[in-house]
């Protein structure tokens, strides 16, 4: 399964909408096995949910997002977990751990229907079954 955060630096950006370029981790199990970085287009909103799916991303974690291009992401199918911040390695492990939902992982000033949003917490621990990127309530019929 792949998944992308926004980052500039060590720290996930604040606003996916801006964002210059992803991490893209590769995880197979909840064990890393790969990473690399991707830039993002910057022309419009719809160029950058294609590059997510171009890229192949099944999860993304992200800082702050517009309606329009969360809503877009959502459509496409990739499972979003919104208003995270932090240091980028950190939160990917918490992701793994199913632990996003922890208010340390939440932008300050969130709201509770933002919070609301990462309840499951995130993670192969959380979703056992899960289909990868999939919505609640989707497992995976594969087996």
């Amino acid at each position: 399964m792949r998944v992308a955060v926004p980052t500039p630096s060590e720290r996930i950006s604040p606003v996916f909408d801006s964002a210059g370029q992803v991490l893209l981790v590769d995880l197979d199990e909840g064990t890393e096995r790969s990473r690399c970085v991707s830039p993002l287009p910057g022309d419009s909103l719809p160029a950058r949910v294609t590059r997510l799916q171009e890229l192949g991303v099944a999860v993304l974690i992200c800082g702050g997002i517009s309606r329009p291009l969360r809503q877009m992401i959502d459509a496409s199918g990739i499972r979003v977990y919104p208003w995270m911040a932090g240091p980028v390695d950190e939160v990917l492990e918490a992701y793994r751990q199913g632990r996003l939902h922890e208010g340390q992982w939440l932008m300050p000033g969130c709201s509770e229907a933002e919070r609301a949003e990462v309840q499951d917490g995130g993670g192969p621990a959380a979703r056992p079954g899960r289909v990868p990127g999939g919505r609640k309530g989707e497992h995976d019929t594969r087996r």
